[in-house]
């Protein structure tokens, strides 16, 4: 199976602090770039697990988006933009790897309209699985989910781009999200992921799966909601947990798995993933996922 990932691909910077966060004056730390972005990460760690993957977003005319098309990766639906830059996302980390503040530099993603992807559609068919990510606009977001032949798993990314999701939770098949993510779409707040799973579906939601950290996730499909606890870990970097647990995720999906199978490899990318300092992590390979799991 073939999977199209389409969304965010760009730089992401990660500052690691050596001490305690104190506002308002220059904290001594450490700072490392890597290739990001959602989509991009999704893509890569389905790569690293033997999945056929294409990936299409969006990219400035500079040298960061040289760097994205120069991946060993089908970047073939990757376009070129003259107007804005590569999209960046810096990231503060405590020294336990646990996220401070993200700050999303990301204007390229509001270019890529229905008429930018148009011509890539005949490409994004041949794929049996679409995963898209809402660094992409609202409107975008929505003819994808009415053009797509097969099935459409989206992640929401953050707390305000969530909201983009809300008028189309009824198309989308596999739904990633965390538990604030969940709040700003149902404009509620939830004490766990159970709750916003349940919350969800009385929305519209088929399935998918909320996130809650450390605390686990909760795996909803058919009206039935099942929680499971996250596997232990030593926190590296938490960046990219969260696009390896979709990874593995739709890894078993592809596979033939349910989701609730297929979750369980999820939890087994994203544990991986926190204790690598990439955002995509090198050591994912088909034999450490199993045997994680």
């Amino acid at each position: 199976m073939e999977i199209a990932c389409v969304g965010g691909a760009h730089v992401d910077r990660h500052g690691m602090l050596r001490g305690p966060l104190v506002l308002g004056t220059s904290n001594p730390g450490t700072v490392h770039s890597d290739l990001g972005g959602v989509a991009r990460n999704v893509a890569q760690n389905l790569a690293r697990l033997g999945c056929r993957v294409v990936l299409c977003s969006r990219v400035g005319n500079d040298e960061a988006g040289r760097q994205v098309l120069g991946q060993p990766l089908d970047t073939s639906l990757i376009t070129i933009s003259d107007a804005s830059p590569t999209a960046s996302y810096t990231a503060i980390l405590e020294s336990s790897g646990e996220l401070v503040i993200g700050l999303a530099d990301m204007d390229v993603y509001d270019e890529v309209t229905p008429a930018i992807l148009a011509p890539a559609l005949p490409r994004l068919r041949e794929a049996e699985l679409w995963f898209v990510d809402a660094n992409l606009p609202g409107e975008t977001i929505a003819w994808l989910l009415r053009e797509a032949p097969w099935m459409v798993a989206v992640d929401a990314i953050s707390v305000a781009k969530s909201r983009r999701l809300t008028p189309l939770l009824a198309g989308i098949r596999y739904l990633f999200c965390n538990t604030a993510q969940a709040g700003s779409m149902a404009d509620d707040r939830f004490g766990s992921a159970v709750d916003a799973a349940r919350a969800l579906m009385a929305m519209g939601a088929a399935s998918g799966i909320v996130t809650a950290g450390a605390s686990g996730i909760a795996v909803y499909e058919s009206g039935e909601v099942a929680p499971m606890p996250a596997l232990k870990a030593v926190p590296r970097d938490v960046t990219g947990a969260g696009d390896a647990l979709v990874a593995g995720t739709l890894y078993g999906l592809s596979n033939g798995h349910n989701l609730r199978t297929a979750a369980r490899l999820g939890l087994a990318a994203a544990a991986i993933a926190v204790e690598s300092e990439k955002s995509a992590a090198p050591s994912l390979t088909v034999e450490a996922l199993h045997a994680r799991a």
